[in-house]
């Protein structure tokens, strides 16, 4: 009887913190941003709606196409060694922003770290609304991702920089702009991951751009010299 009440308060003394970090390691695995070291092949899906707010004398006079949120398509693969290979694919209709890299996670406990570079191809056109403009290009996205896991969410800080590699724009098939070899802004996300119903799980950001080119609203800005603070929201799903 002795060596049994000394087991039930061993064990009621070690259930919560069972439940407790079983809990916490869930939100982790099945949050997105959130740096959560993958198994090999493991696959996770995030599908999300970006608003964005952009300068009002840049837009004054530019057609609703350029305000439309964009449509974002995540996905992340599981390699070995803690690597894992992360692409996207983004568009608002007349722009077209393919990505793809490498990102390295470390998790200790409830904090998680990534590093990370992508490689995006940009493409767009718009022919309509007084329109008649064409961008193409390469940029370089080297990033970082502190994630912080609580019981019922998860919180991330993402960074990044933009790098242009080489980005043309054209008006009538004439080239009427180049651009290459420098860095275009920097950018700071707050990622907020949580369940919404059973084990679909919620992800809300909002993130600030300071930057010369977002690239989303490239056919009203007339130059990549001059820079802005714009700021998206958010909303995805985990699938």
């Amino acid at each position: 009887m002795k060596y049994s009440k000394k087991l039930v308060l061993i064990y009621l003394f070690i259930f919560p913190f069972a439940v407790y970090n079983a809990q916490y390691e869930t939100t982790a695995e099945k949050s997105f941003v959130y740096p959560y070291k993958l198994k090999f092949g493991e696959v996770k899906h995030l599908t999300s709606l970006t608003l964005a707010k952009l300068p009002e004398d840049a837009v004054e006079e530019a057609s609703s196409y350029i305000y439309a949120p964009l449509i974002n398509y995540n996905i992340l693969y599981g390699l070995p060694f803690g690597f894992v290979a992360h692409g996207n694919v983004t568009t608002n209709w007349i722009t077209f922003h393919l990505s793809l890299g490498p990102k390295w996670n470390y998790q200790f406990k409830r904090v998680s770290v990534s590093l990370g570079y992508d490689v995006a191809y940009v493409y767009g056109r718009l022919f309509k609304f007084g329109f008649n403009s064409k961008i193409k290009g390469w940029l370089n996205y080297p990033n970082i991702t502190l994630g912080i896991a609580f019981n019922r969410f998860t919180m991330s800080f993402r960074a990044d920089a933009t790098f242009i590699t080489s980005l043309e724009q054209f008006n009538d098939d004439i080239e009427i702009g180049t651009d290459k070899n420098r860095i275009a802004g920097v950018s700071l996300g707050v990622f907020i991951e949580q369940p919404l119903w059973n084990n679909n799980y919620v992800t809300l950001a909002f993130k600030g751009n300071y930057t010369r080119l977002y690239y989303p609203a490239w056919a009203v800005f007339p130059t990549w010299d001059r820079y802005n603070f714009i700021p998206e929201v958010i909303i995805g799903f985990v699938l």
